[in-house]
Formats: structure tokens, C-alpha cells, sequence
């Protein structure tokens, strides 16, 4: 191939010397579809579409590189030249024109694209909270994006962000506070990605800004002495979220977990349930022992399952999908108004302490919460599996009303022979455990 077309235009790479400048501005806005080169390791590409690109082929490192330097349609014939010509001495000295193309493309690229890549990337595998990841993005639709939303990620300052953030400072101070925070994790992107040469400008604003003089508002949760009513509440229905969030109660979960629930999670006694952790806020997977009572529920969704569906708690319009968020904490506020479903698991964190009388670590452990700082995780990594169980059993018991297996004159003897009687029944019980409660009580009265 000689390097031109059959009208004499500049095509590929010519044989012989290189010869740089070979293109001209009026043929950048008339040349056909194909690569056709300046000189230089500079290319113009059109597509069969007709969009038309800025390619930089040079040898760096030993390595040959392509680097995009914009549109054709934006970025001019002389632009181009001279953004080349800076690459190329970039390369010539030891450095990286990645990293320069970058914080060039940072005067390019807007907040409102460098957030929805962030957004994307950040929630990409996340599946269980759904309503979490939906307002990640829509706080910043409507609090930062009609401010700097076109704003390149370079040339944003500090007192833009202050901009924004002030008419919500002190009277939305929970939302203004994710707000940068979010916008702070943009940011962090684009330096990281180079983008953006300077410092992230959300960091340590917070500090910098009048007092917002709120007290932060923790879920709120209904006393662990209300538990048992609720819970006969819930028994007068069957309904697929009476049933789930009865069992959100017994396990004192997340209810991510429990609406992704499959049937593959647990064992084939329904004894043990292993949420992968994909599901898991802490991204670990994490073994819950299930009380009695736990497993009836599952015993008794089983029966009715269809094959065809895996989920454990499914929508009623759409088996093949979970239950909404909003089915449990409908059904819960419609008993105690202003509830939260989380708020169970600060019930069940309240009892552990005050009537179980738990470890604080088997209670935090309970609750899938990091019990000691990094290096004492790294040494101890024990489940604590067989003192949870003993604790969820005491916890269902509690839930069902058997307050008198607490009063002062009660042991935990007295409440393993109650699950054992419920699990195997009286008479079996009798017969099979009679010697294993009499050896527990007088343990219990030895100590």
C-alpha cells in the first residue's frame, strides 16, 4: 500500500522516511472511514458511522502504547499536533503520558459522569440493599448535580461544594452529611483514577462548617418487653411477610439476608443457616443456629414450596423475586407506628445484655458485628457457635412468651429442658434426656 487513496489523500503509513504534518483540516472533516496518519504516531480514525477519533501510537517503556486524545469534532487538527508532541516528549523523558492524558481528560470530565462511574462500579455486585443503592445516586441527583453536576472533577473547589451543602447544612443535617460524604467518595475516585491533580476538596469540610447541633437518630427499635406481643400479633397470620419478619426476629438479622434467603442456604435439618457473603454487610459469610422455633417456620414454608422457586420468602406477585423492603416494615409499623424492622436487632442487643446477661462478644457476634480490633481478629477467629446457639434458643424462648424461664429462681437448665420437651416432645424427652437434665442441674447447683 502506497499511503494514499485512489484521490491522492493520506491513508495508512507510507513506506520509506516518515513525513509528519501530512493531513490537512479540510481533509479531518471530509476523510472516509479507516485510519489515516499524520506523521508521528498520529492517527485520525473514522468509523463507518462517521465519528471520527484522535489515536497517539508511540513506544514507551520498550512497549508501544495507543492513547486517546479526544474527538475530531472537538479537539482540532493543531490541538491534537500539539497534544501528540507533548506525549511524545512525556515518553522521551522517562515519564508516563497515561497519567498526563488523564489529568488533561479531567478538565473534561464532569462530576455528574465521574459519579455515575463510581456509582456503577461501587453497587455493581451489591444486591442487598436495594433502597441504599438507589439513594446513593439520588442524593446527588437532587442536592449536587444541578450545582456541579457539569462541572469538570479538576476544577471543582472546596467553597463549590460548601455552595451546595449550605441550605441543607443545619436543616436536613442527616442528608447533607451523606451528601459529602458521597461526594467525597467521587472524588476519591477521580484522584485515584487521575483525573484530578489537586487534593480530594470534600475532605475536611465537615470540620470547616457551623455546628449543625443534631444529635444523630439510631433506627428506631420497640422495647424487648414488647416483643412477645408482637410476636402473638404475627402468629394470626400465615402471609409470607408475617412469616419472614418473624423469623427476622428469631435470627436477629439484616433484612437484606432474609428477603435473599434461598433454600440452598441451609443444611438438610434446617438446624444451621450459612448466608454467603455476598449478602452479608461485611462481605464474610456468617452461620446463624436456628431455635425450634426458626425452624418450624422453615418447616412449614417448605411444605408449601414449589420446586421452581428458590427463594425462601418470594414476592406474591413475582415468585421469582423477594419480597419488597417495604413488606415487613409495613406490616411492623401497622402494630408499633415508627418501628424499623432493624430496630429488632437492638431489641434482641438490649435483652442479651440485660436479661440473658450474654458475653458482649458472643452478643456481637450474634448480631455478624467485628468483635476487636484488626490483630485481635486476626489471632481469634472462633464462631462462637456453640454459645450462640444456646443464646438464639434463649431468645426464641423469650420471643414466645416463656418470661417465667428468666425469673430469678430459673436456670439454663431449666431452659434447655424446655427446648429439648418442644424439639423431641414429652414423652421422647423423658425418656431420652431425663439423666442429660439431671446431670445440667447439678452442675447448675455445684456452681
Amino acid at each position: 500500500m502506497d499511503g494514499s487513496n485512489f484521490e491522492g489523500k493520506p491513508t495508512g503509513k507510507r513506506s520509506g522516511p516518515h513525513i509528519e504534518r501530512r493531513l490537512t483540516a479540510a481533509f479531518v472533516k471530509a476523510a472516509p472511514s479507516g485510519r489515516h496518519t499524520d506523521g508521528g504516531g498520529l492517527y485520525l480514525e473514522v468509523d463507518q458511522s462517521g465519528a471520527r477519533r484522535w489515536l497517539l501510537r508511540i513506544t514507551v517503556k520498550k512497549r508501544r502504547r495507543d492513547y486517546g486524545l479526544g474527538s475530531a469534532n472537538v479537539v482540532s487538527l493543531a490541538d491534537a499536533r500539539a497534544k501528540a508532541f507533548e506525549l511524545r516528549r512525556i515518553a522521551a523523558l522517562g515519564g508516563n503520558p497515561r497519567a498526563h492524558t488523564r489529568a488533561g481528560n479531567g478538565q473534561d470530565m464532569t462530576f455528574e459522569v465521574m459519579a455515575r462511574r463510581v456509582h456503577d462500579r461501587k453497587f455493581q455486585d451489591k444486591m442487598n440493599n436495594g433502597k441504599h443503592i438507589a439513594q446513593w445516586i439520588r442524593t446527588l441527583e437532587t442536592y449536587a448535580f444541578p450545582t456541579i453536576g457539569k462541572m469538570s472533577v479538576q476544577e471543582i473547589h472546596q467553597d463549590d461544594i460548601e455552595h451546595l451543602l449550605n441550605p441543607i447544612w443545619t436543616k436536613k443535617p442527616e442528608t447533607a452529611r451523606r451528601v459529602l460524604q458521597r461526594i467525597s467518595t467521587v472524588f476519591d475516585h477521580a484522584c485515584g483514577a487521575g483525573y484530578r491533580s489537586t487534593v480530594n476538596p470534600a475532605k475536611g469540610l465537615s470540620g470547616l462548617m457551623r455546628d449543625q447541633r443534631d444529635k444523630p437518630q439510631n433506627f428506631k427499635a420497640i422495647d424487648y418487653f414488647e416483643v412477645s406481643k408482637l410476636w402473638k400479633k404475627l402468629l394470626e397470620s400465615n402471609a409470607i411477610g408475617a412469616m419472614a419478619l418473624r423469623f427476622t426476629i428469631l435470627t436477629a438479622s439484616r433484612s437484606g439476608s432474609i428477603r435473599l434467603a434461598t433454600w440452598d442456604q441451609f443444611d438438610e435439618q434446617l438446624s444451621v443457616w450459612t448466608i454467603p457473603e455476598g449478602n452479608m454487610k461485611g462481605r464474610e459469610e456468617f452461620r446463624i443456629p436456628l431455635s425450634d422455633q426458626a425452624q418450624g417456620i422453615l418447616r412449614l414454608l417448605r411444605e408449601k414450596r414449589s420446586k421452581a422457586v428458590s427463594l425462601v420468602f418470594p414476592s406474591p406477585k413475582n415468585p421469582q423475586k423477594p419480597i419488597s423492603e417495604n413488606t415487613m416494615r409495613k406490616l411492623l409499623q401497622s402494630h408499633y407506628p415508627g418501628a424499623t424492622v432493624h430496630g429488632m436487632r437492638a431489641a434482641f442487643r438490649t435483652w442479651s445484655a440485660e436479661i440473658a446477661d450474654a458475653r458482649d462478644d458472643v452478643a456481637e457476634t450474634a448480631l455478624a458485628h467485628l468483635v476487636g480490633n484488626e490483630t485481635v481478629r486476626a489471632y481469634n477467629r472462633t464462631e462462637r457457635f456453640h454459645h450462640r446457639e444456646i443464646l438464639m434458643e434463649d431468645w426464641a424462648l423469650w420471643v414466645d412468651g416463656r418470661w417465667d424461664l428468666f425469673a430469678n429462681d430459673a436456670t439454663p437448665a431449666d431452659r434447655r429442658e424446655a427446648v429439648l420437651r418442644m424439639r423431641m416432645g414429652d414423652d421422647e424427652y423423658e425418656q431420652m434426656f431425663a439423666e442429660t437434665i439431671k446431670t445440667d442441674n447439678q452442675n447448675a447447683n455445684s456452681s
